[in-house]
């Protein structure tokens, strides 16, 4: 039984010594952004550095980590007023929550005192600070309870054996029989009165220590707890809190100081805060998936989440795919050193095969995680994505070192992948390698996965750059198996009928997840999770799964498809059968196979929610971009303050109670989709061409960009629009630029100029925007501008975010397609509900055409150039299982 512990610290009275330890007040430094709210009971928040973490929700107990050993669970505060008989508990008082990215503060209130918790996990110590700054009427009694958890992240668990007092500095310690794994934790004040003496035999009973907090003595000085813990016995942890404790100040400044670092790499200004807001928080959010396991290295681990009665805190260890997704980001963002740390941890225990980890427990080093246990090498996508993301990473950096050493890995993970087609038809296979994507629920077992398809061609043709670049052979080897693999997915997966491309191929008579009985075993993951054994042949001729799903998008990111199928597949993950408010569902909501609550058949994942949006930029249709974009952005207030959620309902916007609530590559399904879709950023060649080709909204006047990445340097583009012109000048860039801006497919350009020199252009139309294109080698200063005799149609979505447990209300914009004589929108809506649109164009406006729907048309009485107008739309009719309709409206244009 683990024993329950109370810490209650005591300050002296106005006429006492101040006792050594206390903290004298500072300014806290500050990093730059902020968020606070009004607590939200059961909302997470958690405080992550590189070697520690507290977990925990707002108005309930939190725990903390020491990578990769749990400390203790169940912790709050409580407090005693003196002379006033009645007790607090914290849970109860806390009211406010402020969360920077170095610190997080919990205020508690009451009519006779207020107490600021403030809480850092430093970057690169192994411990947490937490600061109580007090201020009361009379002097009072703070007390900390908590459960010591001494325990490794699963599955290497251990037991906690014994936990000690320190009388004389104020501190305990926890261990474990070996005397290898340690917690210490205290605080300088703290005087014990109730550790169970070894006589007794083990209960669950408090232990407490008691002292007053003088108004005094609080005026002056913070009250500090240490929490440490290390891998290598006591003194190494009873060494850590001595040096955390006598710098508590520069561990502050230091963690802000990493923070402020963030402002070094890419920052946007667009004109909604919200936005701005959101990509500011992603790149911290993907900072805080930086973790170093003592006796395993830095990577990036998946996400976060309290322990619960469990070992393992979320997602906090290190897995393959997640942050080869996340690495794309990074890389977009300007935060190479993360890209780097995250590619050479997985490059170091790839498999001789080839094969690259699927997910590393941070107690790897203390069992034989890759032999006896099967989650090692259970996915089949790590291993192309790797090879994406080191290419990715080249294009953007330029680094040939880097890329060079690693580039044998790249290659066996080429090759890896590439024999995976048993059956010579042109497609990997999944069955008897991994799972691609899906490893449960209905859509469950796949034999040949669309989505594994997409990341093995991308892995292609990635490899055959790098080998071009670094003067390697296999490139023309690789683009063959691109071209075969892609002419036998579009072969395979496409059917007219359909108007999406299907999921899978799958044996007719294997079991999927619902269909079996019993709990997934080991044995069932050693053959990859479960069903994808090589048993599966000699069940019959294949089949396709034709299922709309989310994952069509991925091909879609890289512009694999053609562009006729592939806009109806962009329209098939836009619409109401797989958006929703808050993001896209893996499988739309009209199959019989849809369950809201699925993990991998019916659940909302801001993964997916950022491939949607990356495949609709990729083709031309912004709308649909900037409608899953916003569902992703617009999550970072909701849950975990600051942090967008692992997975949501299908039906409501709630997430799941098991979700990673900080979930690193949800954060960058922001980033990313901002980046490379809504700003067009693309960097390629080593850094030496640039392409700058942003879909910004139509009422978008301005976006600046500094610190973009490119090569070894950086670089800034602003973006202006007016009624008459575009113009995007670019500053301290050295390269080959293409310049791309999206416009309306009405909008007349009438000439183009570089530095005031009119230039050639060309015109490129894809989906519902045309691109005038300029090429140029651009200076130290560069405008390019395109001059207009049409501004041209389009219209304006205010995105919302969805109230918590909400269905999906807000209109979506499938196509809006402008012409000579007329604007024709695709449009979704609820059935009944009535939505007002802003229409923007500088153009003569006739009377509506609308089948199934209600359309009106009023001049803004605000006026702007180009006008703007209210459209304002009544959607009639029955709706499917979405609950929306889709209605196609035209507006005359003169």
């Amino acid at each position: 039984m683990r024993l329950f512990t109370c810490l209650v610290l005591l300050a002296v009275s106005a006429s006492a010594q101040v006792p050594d330890g206390l903290v004298p007040r500072f300014a806290f430094p500050e990093s730059g952004p902020l968020l606070e709210r009004t607590t939200t009971t059961g909302a997470f928040f958690d405080v992550v550095g590189g070697r520690s973490a507290v977990f925990g929700y707002e108005n309930r107990p939190f725990e903390a980590w020491v990578y990769p050993l749990k400390i203790f669970e169940d912790a709050r505060l409580t407090f005693n007023l003196e002379a006033y008989p009645v007790p607090s508990d914290g849970l109860q008082i806390m009211r406010r929550i402020e969360v920077r990215p170095e610190a997080t503060t919990l205020v508690y209130t009451h009519p006779a005192f207020t107490v600021r918790q403030t809480i850092l996990a430093p970057i690169d110590e192994a411990g947490i600070v937490m600061l109580l700054d007090v201020d009361a009427i009379r002097p009072l009694t703070i007390g900390m309870e908590l459960r010591p958890d001494l325990g490794l992240m699963w599955p290497a668990g251990l037991m906690t054996g014994f936990v000690g007092f320190d009388a004389e500095r104020g501190r305990y310690f926890t261990g474990e029989e070996t005397q290898r794994f340690y917690g210490v934790f205290g605080s300088p004040l703290a005087v014990d009165v109730s550790v169970q003496p070894y006589q007794e035999e083990p209960q669950d009973v408090p232990t407490r220590f008691e002292m007053r907090v003088a108004p005094e003595v609080a005026r002056d000085y913070l009250v500090p707890v240490v929490i440490t813990g290390s891998t290598t016995g006591r003194a190494d942890a009873e060494a850590a809190y001595d040096r955390i404790l006598g710098s508590i100040p520069a561990l502050f400044e230091e963690t802000a100081a990493h923070y402020r670092g963030l402002d070094e790499t890419m920052r946007v200004d667009t004109p909604d805060d919200r936005l701005d807001e959101a990509f500011a928080w992603a790149k911290v959010g993907m900072d805080k998936g930086v973790a170093t396991s003592p006796d395993l290295g830095t990577g990036l681990v998946a996400g976060y989440r309290t322990s619960g009665n469990s070992e393992r805190p979320g997602f906090a260890w290190f897995f393959g795919r997640d942050a080869l997704w996340t690495a794309l980001a990074t890389t977009a963002v300007g935060d190479l050193q993360t890209t780097r740390d995250a590619l050479a941890f997985l490059a170091q225990f790839q498999r001789d095969d080839g094969k690259i980890p699927h997910e590393i427990s941070q107690s790897a080093a203390y069992l034989d995680w890759f032999e006896d246990y099967p989650y090692a090498w259970a996915s089949a996508d790590a291993t192309p994505l790797f090879v994406i993301a080191l290419a990715d990473y080249w294009r953007q950096s330029g680094d040939d070192a880097f890329t060079r050493e690693l580039f044998p890995v790249a290659r066996r993970a080429y090759a890896f992948t590439a024999a995976t087609d048993t059956d010579g038809n042109g497609l990997v296979e999944n069955t008897g390698v991994g799972h691609g994507w899906v490893e449960g629920g209905e859509l469950y077992p796949p034999h040949e996965e669309l989505y594994q398809q997409a990341v093995f061609v991308q892995a292609a043709r990635s490899l055959a750059e790098l080998a071009d670049a670094l003067g390697e052979a296999g490139a023309a080897e690789a683009r063959a198996a691109a071209d075969r693999t892609l002419a036998a997915a579009e072969a395979t997966y496409w059917h007219d009928a359909d108007g999406f491309y299907a999921v899978a191929t799958a044996f007719p008579g294997a079991p999927t997840l619902s269909e079996r009985s019993g709990p997934l075993t080991d044995a069932d993951m050693r053959e990859n999770t479960g069903f994808l054994s090589a048993a599966n042949r000699d069940l019959g001729d294949l089949e396709v799964v034709r299922e709309n799903t989310a994952l069509q998008a991925v091909p879609l990111w890289w512009g694999l498809f053609a562009d006729a199928r592939a806009q109806q597949a962009v329209t098939a993950v836009g619409g109401g059968g797989i958006a929703t408010d808050w993001g896209a569902r893996i499988l739309d909501k009209d199959s019989d196979r849809y369950d809201p609550l699925s993990y991998h058949n019916g659940s909302v994942w801001a993964l997916f929610t950022g491939w949607t949006s990356m495949g609709a930029y990729r083709y031309g249709r912004p709308h649909v971009g900037a409608q899953a974009l916003y569902a992703n952005a617009l999550l970072t207030r909701q849950d975990a303050l600051g942090y967008v959620t692992e997975l949501l309902s299908g039906d409501y916007n709630t997430a799941f109670g098991r979700s990673s609530h900080h979930q690193i590559w949800s954060e960058a399904m922001v980033a990313t989709p901002l980046v490379r879709g809504l700003l067009g950023i693309e960097v390629s060649e080593g850094g030496r061409r640039v392409r700058v080709a942003p879909q910004l909204p139509i009422d978008w006047d301005a976006v600046t960009v500094a610190n973009a990445p490119a090569g070894d340097g950086t670089y800034r583009f602003r973006l202006g629009r007016t009624a008459e012109e575009v113009l995007v000048s670019l500053s301290g860039l050295d390269a080959e630029v293409e310049v791309a801006p999206a416009l309306p497919l009405d909008a007349v350009v009438a000439r183009a100029t570089v530095n005031g020199e009119e230039v050639p252009f060309e015109t490129v139309r894809q989906g519902d925007v045309q691109r005038p294109t300029v090429r140029v080698a651009a200076s130290e200063s560069t405008d390019v501008r395109f001059e207009l005799d049409r501004f041209g149609t389009d219209v304006a979505v205010r995105y919302e975010p969805a109230d918590p447990g909400d269905v999906s209300r807000q209109v979506r914009v499938l196509r809006s397609v402008a012409s000579d004589d007329a604007l024709r929108l695709v449009l979704e809506g609820r059935a009944g509900e009535t939505y007002t649109l802003g229409l923007v164009t500088d153009r003569e406006v006739g009377e509506i055409e609308a089948e199934g729907a209600r359309a009106t048309l009023l001049r803004a009485a605000v006026q702007t150039q180009p006008p703007t107008y209210a459209l304002t739309v009544t959607f009639d009719g029955t709706p499917g299982r979405s609950g929306y309709v889709r209605r196609e409206i035209a507006v005359p244009l003169r």
